[in-house]
């Protein structure tokens, strides 16, 4: 166990590895990366990897297909046959593409459309480790591309699978809603979830992350924030 992590986070990653053996029994899962990989992860990054997602890469790995495609992790680190973006170097190369991806975020993943989720997480810390939703934008750092998902990776997580139950059966989706503890109001059978998706998706969001009372996603929208906008967010004193 990573020894940064504390005994909640540890909890918590314990409940979501359960969840998503239960959601997603075909989950393409890679097996943990060594600490020798990620020492080398954290030296391209010049920075220690966020503890959540150092953890989640010891456990399960870099390169994970979840939920259908609708959440997929970047592999540690270059090697043959396995395709990029790498955590180690997906800054710089999606910035080479004109992605606005600032200094302070690690990005880990992306979403079935392409859009990438990162960590707020800047070299010298003090500030919260949001997860970012992050479009392609045009480069540019004032222009409205991100949105902030979750206040951290395991709530961002925990949101993320809590709605994407409606890509499974009736039975798993009761298993998963009560192991996450979802409240009753955002449970139902995937089919109800399914056609209220882009509602219910912020909905748990929202109920994942309650130190971000203003979660500012909104699927149906767009993402209303430049990178400014949530430099401010996460260098702000909690509100708690």
């Amino acid at each position: 166990m990573d020894l940064n992590l504390s005994a909640e986070d540890a909890e918590r990653l314990d409940t979501l590895l359960r969840v998503i053996e239960e959601l997603d029994p075909d989950a393409e899962l890679p097996g943990g990366e060594s600490p020798e990989t990620l020492e080398q992860v954290e030296r391209k990054l010049d920075r220690p990897i966020p503890a959540q997602l150092r953890e989640w890469m010891r456990t399960v790995g870099g390169g994970a297909v979840l939920v259908g495609g609708n959440l997929r992790t970047y592999p540690a680190i270059k090697a043959p046959r396995v395709p990029g973006p790498y955590l180690a170097t997906a800054r710089n190369a999606l910035r080479s593409r004109e992605w606005f991806v600032p200094e302070e975020v690690v990005p880990f993943g992306s979403d079935a459309g392409g859009d990438v989720f990162g960590i707020w997480s800047p070299v010298g810390g003090g500030a919260r480790p949001l997860v970012v939703l992050i479009g392609a934008g045009d480069g540019a750092e004032d222009v409205p591309s991100c949105a902030v998902v979750g206040e951290d990776l395991y709530a961002f997580l925990s949101g993320w699978l809590a709605h994407y139950v409606y890509a499974a059966d009736e039975d798993q989706a009761e298993d998963v809603q009560d192991a996450l503890g979802l409240p009753l109001d955002l449970q139902g059978i995937p089919d109800e979830i399914a056609r209220s998706a882009g509602v219910h998706l912020q909905a748990c969001l929202r109920w994942a992350s309650p130190t971000l009372p203003d979660l500012l996603y909104d699927p149906d929208k767009g993402w209303p924030l430049s990178v400014e906008d949530v430099r401010a967010i996460a260098e702000a004193p909690p509100d708690w």
